[in-house]
Order: structure tokens, then sequence, then C-alpha cells
């Protein structure tokens, strides 16, 4: 592992042609101010101030790619989530959410895939049994994430996708699909991706991520430092990586998903994606040598 090499896998993406599959979400920030306590109910008095709305999930992911490769398609399902955080407008604290069921209009490009699929499974129905089984049946370099959230948790587990090239989860969900809470986390990576997935990583917020590759276990440091918002930077990490995973060393993919997951916290919901040349400016300036 070297910055320089690291710097060589950004780059070789250049070219790629790039599909991102999963489920769409509207993101939406309520910014709102706390109010004196309520002296009849047991609830947050809040005053609405203004609000933000992002398009999130595979659509933000896809965002995060498009700096990195030539063309980045995404296919969607009719199906979405909008989900509501009541956020302090001071501090950027969530103080709660809402889900809503919507509908969107579809967009079916499978056909398209070329030099990777990605597929971005945050567990809100998308991706169903016949997408999975036509995921793992691809003749084609397939990288995967399943999120585990509050409204589907214990149920969108990693382990559904029984073949990936390339798999990106968070140390509880891998502990969840593992089903396994005290080993160390080298024995829960073993456990996931013997026999089907060729590399996996999984992310430990401020305490880095770890990498398995055919049997090779390595710990990654993080190098986070101010932190605003830390939604979607686990999918900042899968997503820029993915693409580079074809051909990259579980080393670099650490290095580089490190980086884009830290530029990922200094931003506020969707505001902006992490781009190429963020990115490299800030493992230049922060990544060890």
């Amino acid at each position: 592992m070297s910055l320089e090499s690291a710097l060589a896998l950004v780059e070789s993406v250049k070219d790629y042609k790039v599909l991102f599959v999963g489920d769409t979400i509207i993101d939406e920030y309520h910014y709102v101010t706390q109010l004196g306590r309520s002296q009849k109910e047991p609830i947050i008095p809040l005053r609405f101030e203004n609000a933000e709305v992002f398009r999130g999930g595979v659509e933000a992911a896809a965002n995060h790619a498009r700096s990195f490769c030539a063309r980045v398609e995404v296919g969607t399902f009719p199906n979405a989530v909008r989900k509501v955080r009541f956020v302090d407008k001071t501090y950027l604290r969530k103080l709660g959410e809402v889900h809503y069921e919507e509908t969107v209009k579809a967009e079916d490009v499978w056909l398209h895939v070329a030099d990777a699929m990605v597929v971005t499974d945050f567990g809100h129905g998308g991706i169903n049994d016949e997408n999975v089984k036509r995921i793992c049946n691809l003749d084609a370099f397939v990288a995967v994430s399943a999120q585990t959230n509050s409204s589907n948790i214990g149920f969108n587990l990693i382990t559904k996708y029984t073949r990936a090239d390339y798999a990106v989860i968070d140390e509880p969900e891998a502990r969840l699909a593992a089903a396994d809470r005290y080993s160390a986390i080298s024995v829960v990576a073993e456990k996931l991706a013997r026999d089907r997935f060729s590399k996996l990583i999984i992310t430990h917020g401020p305490h880095g991520a770890y990498g398995w590759e055919e049997g090779k276990f390595i710990h990654q440091p993080t190098y986070t430092g101010f932190v605003r918002d830390t939604m979607g930077a686990g999918d900042a990490f899968f997503a820029v990586t993915a693409p580079m995973a074809k051909t990259g060393s579980i080393e670099d993919l650490l290095l580089i998903g490190n980086a884009a997951g830290s530029l990922k916290t200094q931003i506020v919901g969707h505001r902006a994606p992490v781009t190429k040349e963020s990115l490299i400016e800030y493992m230049k300036a922060h990544a060890p040598r």
C-alpha cells in the first residue's frame, strides 16, 4: 500500500462505464429550533425554520462516482421512501425521523452493464428476491452493499447475495449477518466472505475499516477530523471504491474509501458529492505515506 498506488487506482477508472442499481430515497432535512418543555405531553416542541430536500439512496451514491468514471447510469424501482428528519438548526443534531412511502418513475437500464454494476441495497423493497438472483447470476463485475437501518433491522442482510466480487458493510451489519456478536471482526469477515465475496470491507466509523481478500485481513485507521454530518459516509466509501475494486488491492481500496468517507462527513446531507478533485487533494494532505 502506498499513496502513489492509491492515486493511480483513482485514475484507472476514468474511462469506466458503471451502472448503479438500488433504492430511491428522498432525504429531507427540516431544520428546527427546540422550544420550551411541554407541560402536558412527553413530546419535544419544535419551531420549523427551513428545509432542504436531497435525492438520496442510489442517486446520491451514483453522484459520488460521476467525476471518477466516464459514464454513470442509474437503475431504479417504482417504490421509494421519503425520510423527513428533524434537525436542530444550531448543532445539526437529528431529533427525529418520519418515513413516507412514495411512488416514483422506474429507470430500468440493466442491459447497459459495462465495466461494473454497483448495487446499493437500502432494504426498502426495491431489490426483491428476483432481482437479487439476477444480480448474483450476472456475468459482470458486481459490487454490493446491503444496509441495515431502523425500518429493516435483521431483515436486509448481505448474506442474501450468494456471490459478488466486492462488498462493503459496516460493523453492526457484519455482525448481524454473521450472527456473531462477540468474535474478533477478522473472524466475522472470514465467515461472511469465504465462498461468497472476492473482496469484503467492513467499515467501523472512527475506528477506520477492515478489509478481507483471499484470506488476508488488514485494518486501516481512519483519518477523519471535523465531522458535520455522518449520513451517507459509508455510502460514499462504497460508491467511490466500487468501480476501483475491479482491479485494485484491498489496501488501496481501504485508503481511498476512508478518505471518501471522511470527506462525506464534512458535507451536510447530500448538498454535494465527493469528487475526484477533492478526494485527491484530501489524500495528499492526510493519507499515511
